[in-house]
């Protein structure tokens, strides 16, 4: 029997069965190994404040699914007070995210799912005086509440839920990315991407990962693989794990 080729993902665990299905689909085999773990934030002091006041801003913007969804475990409820704010959801994700929640008022990029895509929308090209809550994880781009100051706008944050660095073991990690069976890797973002480097302290991986086929969500990866010198890089054409397997089955490479 031939030996399936294997696909690592490294989506967060509980962001991965989807694409993991799809993979196996293929004839394939999904090899799990997060880069990323995601845990809830504990709010306090002015965190909490924007919380108990989010009804009051014109504007609330989720930039994920993961701050929609740690926005309501915060919430212990549906996010009832929503339903009187217009909700900018940064792609289909998360908008479906924000339904399932209860919450229909809201507005999303018809192309595109960045900040740059959010910041075309003509409700967004005035907005002096409004009040704007960017709901997010710890850190991150500066992109959308900057522009949304230059425009006018008073920007908060509230910070739900942050990324670490899941540990492993140098043995799991020279069995997972040296087996000649592994076809490609999947990288959904540019934290992702600096994590798996990050734990190659081995120079004999490094070596043999960055001539590994990675294929990357957006532009944007695209530039950093580049930068820290994968030579072949595949980019789905939009973010979605439909995508992706398709980007990894048709293989076409850039750059």
């Amino acid at each position: 029997m031939p030996v399936r080729k294997k696909v690592l993902v490294t989506r967060p665990a509980h962001q991965s069965q989807l694409l993991c299905q799809l993979i196996e689909q293929q004839g394939w085999q999904a090899r799990q190994f997060p880069l990323i773990d995601i845990q809830a934030t504990d709010l306090f002091g002015q965190g909490e404040l924007y919380m108990q006041a989010i009804d009051q801003y014109q504007y609330v913007f989720f930039v994920s699914a993961n701050a929609v969804n740690f926005a309501q475990s915060l919430f212990n409820v549906k996010i009832g007070p929503l339903q009187n704010v217009l909700c900018i959801a940064v792609g289909q994700a998360t908008c479906e995210a924000l339904s399932r929640c209860g919450v229909t008022n809201t507005l999303m990029p018809a192309e595109g799912f960045n900040s740059e895509a959010i910041l075309t929308l003509p409700e967004l090209q005035s907005l002096n005086g409004k009040s704007c809550l960017i709901v997010r994880g710890e850190g991150g781009r500066e992109l959308l509440a900057s522009t949304l100051r230059e425009r006018g706008a008073l920007v908060d944050y509230l910070e739900v839920y942050k990324r670490v660095l899941p540990s492993y073991e140098s043995a799991l990690i020279n069995s997972y990315l040296l087996d000649k069976s592994l076809a490609a890797i999947t990288i959904y973002s540019g934290e992702a991407l600096q994590n798996l480097v990050q734990i190659l302290a081995q120079e004999k991986i490094k070596k043999k990962l960055l001539t590994m086929p990675l294929v990357v969500i957006s532009q944007r990866v695209y530039a950093l693989a580049k930068e820290i010198g994968f030579k072949h890089i595949i980019i789905a054409n939009e973010a979605s794990d439909e995508a992706m397997v398709n980007a990894l089955l048709n293989g076409e490479e850039c750059g």
